[in-house]
């Protein structure tokens, strides 16, 4: 090994300087709360880090590879150990109970909501809920989505077809199930879930909006049925657009034999 005082005088190395870029990816990949980009981020500290050494020809080869090797261990291991445990998280807010956020209800309207209830706003309908599980919609005896609640929060179970009758997903009370590798669900917030179908369409928007007030839009179909479109303003099927309502009790919103 050449002797530490031949080092001296030299000019700052360019691979020390790419190390630098090693100390902000590091903060992203301990910081950011997801299961890939925190990979993407070590793997590139790792690979910076060996360039800065493997640049250091003042010391031997043999050194060198054995820093180097220690190095990439090292960077495996946090790797492995970060992967799994934001994995985890994500998985875990994934299938999580929908939380009552502080938000208004979307519009106004003559419904008296009784204390316990939770309004359920579909497009220009509402919906008010005083027992739980309440079906939203079933078809032919079926219950195709449902929403129940539990001490955490509100659960969904249902059922995604796309517009020829394939069935491309389930939602079995927030836990996913794909048929279609395509289709997806997300969790914007945790009192907000959205499910995609193959198309990469949102079929299906519920918010918890508050303790008392929840909304939903999106498509709700089954083979053989007109599908239901719940918009921000309005709901519609059958190419018609349903007149303003406010529906009580334990009756289920749509229902078709």
């Amino acid at each position: 090994m050449k002797p530490l005082a031949n080092t001296k005088g030299k000019r700052f190395r360019r691979s020390d300087a790419v190390a630098l870029i090693a100390a902000p990816l590091v903060v992203v990949a301990f910081t950011v709360e997801s299961a890939i980009l925190p990979i993407i981020c070590l793997c590139l500290t790792g690979a910076v880090i060996v360039y800065a050494i493997a640049g250091h020809d003042e010391l031997s080869w043999q050194l060198r590879v054995a820093v180097c090797g220690l190095a990439a261990v090292m960077d495996l291991a946090v790797v492995s150990y970060l992967y799994r445990v934001n994995l985890a998280t994500e998985l875990k807010q994934q299938v999580a109970p929908l939380v009552a956020a502080a938000l208004p209800p979307p519009v106004s309207s003559n419904c008296p909501i009784p204390k316990g209830a939770v309004a359920l706003y579909l497009g220009n309908t509402v919906s008010v809920i005083t027992a739980f599980p309440h079906v939203v919609f079933r078809v032919h005896g079926h219950d195709v989505f449902v929403i129940d609640r539990n001490s955490s929060g509100v659960l969904v179970s249902v059922r995604v077809f796309d517009d020829v009758g394939n069935a491309v997903a389930r939602l079995e009370r927030n836990t996913f199930e794909a048929m279609n590798s395509a289709s997806h669900v997300e969790r914007p917030s945790p009192s907000n879930l959205t499910v995609y179908d193959d198309r990469n369409t949102r079929v299906l928007d519920v918010q918890f909006l508050n303790p008392q007030a929840m909304k939903i839009t999106g498509i709700l179909r089954y083979p053989g049925v007109d599908p239901i479109v719940i918009s921000e303003k309005y709901l519609g099927t059958g190419g018609a657009i349903s007149p303003p309502a406010c529906r009580s009790g334990r009756e289920v919103d749509f229902l078709r034999n």
